[in-house]
């Protein structure tokens, strides 16, 4: 490698350099990910726009490095072989910014809100007493889990287990009203 190396200009040895240390960083960092040392703080340090990340800042110099190289063996003059470096770089930086902000728009914070219940279908699991007179218990599907969750109902009968009742709405935080089916 020294030989080769040797035999390269000046400008090709710092495109090559940069494509080589940026590569390398960018397989670190996803090996992190693999292994699960991906800290938000550290790999996704984002200026205020979520542009600016290490992985995004990466992967420009990563396009700008190998793109430069490309072009100078190409022939290109230095200047014109640095502007196509910086256009490739920019593009492969917005590139993984996309792909960051498409990943992270897919996490869930596995919160239940029960205002997602209304409207759903539920079974009566503990007897809920008529008139809000007190609470029993539904089987509901929210958020794709099945749940056990406080309800009351102002129909005028208890609701018995196994009877199905529509959730109307919310009580409190954590109870629904429900009327019978």
């Amino acid at each position: 490698m020294e030989l080769w190396w040797n035999g390269l200009i000046l400008p090709l040895q710092i495109f090559y350099g940069i494509g080589i240390i940026s590569a390398i960083l960018l397989v670190i960092e996803a090996i992190m990910t693999l292994v699960g040392f991906d800290h938000h703080n550290l790999a996704e340090a984002t200026d205020q726009f979520g542009v600016l990340s290490v992985r995004s800042i990466t992967g420009f110099f990563f396009g700008f490095g190998w793109s430069g190289a490309i072009a100078i063996r190409s022939g290109l003059p230095l200047t014109g072989a640095t502007a196509v470096a910086c256009v490739v770089g920019f593009i492969f930086l917005v590139g993984i910014y996309g792909l960051m902000r498409a990943m992270f728009s897919l996490r869930s914070s596995g919160t239940l809100d029960y205002k997602n219940a209304v409207g759903q279908v539920g079974t009566v699991y503990v007897t809920i007493p008529g008139r809000q007179s007190g609470s029993g218990q539904v089987e509901v599907l929210i958020q794709g889990r099945l749940q056990m969750i406080s309800a009351m109902t102002k129909h005028f009968h208890d609701l018995s287990p196994q009877s199905k009742v529509q959730i109307t709405g919310l009580v409190d935080r954590g109870t629904l009203e429900v009327e019978p089916l």
